[in-house]
């Protein structure tokens, strides 16, 4: 997989925009956004260490060789707010998690 996937991958999973991978990373907004608008196939052994570093991810991760199940941006049928929705979820406590599930019973009992 090309690099700009995997990186977009890690953006949609942790949730973060251009601006806040380059702060995290060490790196100018231009050369993360150029990674992804250009569609780069590869980058530099240093910025890999920075966004490895910054993103808290295998070097294997970013460069597509970790085995990993299917990600959720190439399962179609997941949209960008359910991506958003499971992240929020998962920092959530158990008992948080238990109060969500009761609003979401009332939710789908109004439907």
């Amino acid at each position: 997989m090309e690099f700009y996937r995997i990186l977009q991958d890690i953006m949609l999973e942790k949730n973060m925009g251009i601006p806040d991978i380059a702060r995290a990373c060490g790196l100018s907004d231009s050369t993360v956004r150029s990674i992804v608008d250009r569609k780069a196939k590869n980058v530099s052994l240093e910025v890999a260490f920075k966004l490895q570093r910054g993103l808290n991810v295998s070097l294997e991760r970013l460069n597509g060789e970790e085995n990993r199940p299917t990600s959720v941006i190439e399962d179609k049928s997941v949209n960008k707010l359910d991506i958003q929705l499971i992240d929020s979820v998962s920092k959530l406590t158990d008992d948080q998690k238990r109060l969500l599930l009761a609003q979401i019973k009332i939710l789908k009992e109004q439907q």
